[in-house]
């Protein structure tokens, strides 16, 4: 997929858009004054693979937070103001890396204050947009995109570019249709969202729909799954995304038959011990993410149907067989199986290694 050509926005150390990469955000869910629990929270966002994080500001307090934060975590720090200007003027002053504004609760004067200073300080600001925010008189798609466009002409109007763009719904077709007309409209980066999705498997498939479509079709910038749950798990699933897409690399895949009742072992423990393995060798040796590996429970599924792994395991009885490229190598009994492709995984690791070196 090729993605739209958007302005290229500075946030921090990093950069949104032109030619970066998807960037993943998240969002701490414990009280911003509480300093200890916000700078758990952040550091387990940054371990995970949050490449930006935000934080509310209810009031002056919480602004203390961000020279704490700025000097504990190394990604960039966004401020999320509603109604009070001066919240977002004092994250400004004690160093955010960026402001993210809500139009429909903002007087346009406030606005002007805010950019002055976010201008002055080289500091982007998101205009993000939510549908519960908005009045609906003729249909919720067209009045969110008249919203955002008279917000973004305003910023245009009093000089300042250094934006990107939200309009997030809690419906998966109306915030297709919305982010489809802004990636017409405007060249700015735009962060990508179902807001407000809920918790389970609902959640988690509208936002793996709403914000994979549009990815895939080279629409968006940066992403946050916003779900009812931890936040660390949003990091996972905006991760899946985008290696499911192809887009990037996070770990390595694995690839597993649905089992059936062709089975004779016990797959699913064998499974587990491997995703186990795996994740522990995917901390250490960085050529593993690139991985295909299969796991299968019969000679239908797998070598024939894994040719695409680079190397994989299939089930028989008594013994699994073992193979690379489709090809079997050698079968080995049960308790021998995961130590031998382990094994293989880490010398496939050393090859990979001098050829870089």
């Amino acid at each position: 997929m090729i993605r739209k050509n958007t302005r290229k926005i500075k946030i921090g150390n990093i950069y949104v858009g032109g030619d970066s990469p998807v960037i993943i955000q998240g969002m701490t869910k414990v009280p911003t004054s509480n300093i200890s629990f916000l700078l758990k929270e952040s550091k387990k966002l940054e371990n995970e693979g949050a490449e930006i994080i935000r934080i509310s500001i209810l009031n002056e307090k919480d602004t203390d937070s961000i020279k704490v934060l700025k000097k504990e975590i190394k990604v960039p720090i966004v401020a999320d103001i509603h109604y009070n200007k001066k919240l977002a003027l004092y994250s400004i002053e004690k160093g955010i890396d960026k402001i993210r504004i809500n139009p429909g609760n903002m007087k346009r004067n406030d606005l002007k204050e805010i950019i002055k200073q976010a201008k002055n300080k080289n500091i982007p600001i998101r205009i993000g947009i939510n549908s519960g925010s908005i009045k609906v008189k003729r249909s919720l798609v067209e009045n969110v995109i008249e919203k955002t466009t008279e917000t973004t002409k305003f910023f245009q109007d009093n000089d300042f570019n250094d934006i990107i763009i939200s309009a997030k719904t809690p419906f998966v077709k109306e915030t297709i249709e919305i982010y489809r007309k802004l990636a017409e409209k405007f060249n700015y980066p735009l962060h990508l969202g179902i807001t407000e999705a809920g918790k389970g498997y609902m959640a988690e498939s509208k936002s793996i729909l709403g914000i994979g479509i549009l990815l895939n079709e080279g629409i968006g910038d940066t992403i946050r799954v916003s779900l009812t749950e931890s936040s660390v798990k949003e990091i996972k699933i905006a991760q899946s995304i985008l290696q499911a897409l192809g887009l990037r690399r996070f770990e390595p895949e694995i690839i597993s038959c649905p089992t059936c009742g062709r089975i004779q072992v016990a797959l699913f423990d064998v499974l587990k011990k491997v995703e186990k393995e795996i994740l522990r060798l995917n901390k250490k040796y960085p050529f593993v993410k690139n991985l295909k590996i299969a796991v299968m429970g019969c000679s239908v599924n797998g070598p024939g149907e894994a040719k695409q792994a680079d190397i994989g395991i299939a089930g028989g009885v008594g013994k699994f067989a073992f193979f690379k490229k489709g090809i079997i190598i050698g079968t080995y009994k049960k308790e021998e199986i995961i130590n031998k492709l382990i094994k293989e995984i880490i010398k496939m690791e050393e090859k990979n290694g001098r050829k870089r070196n």
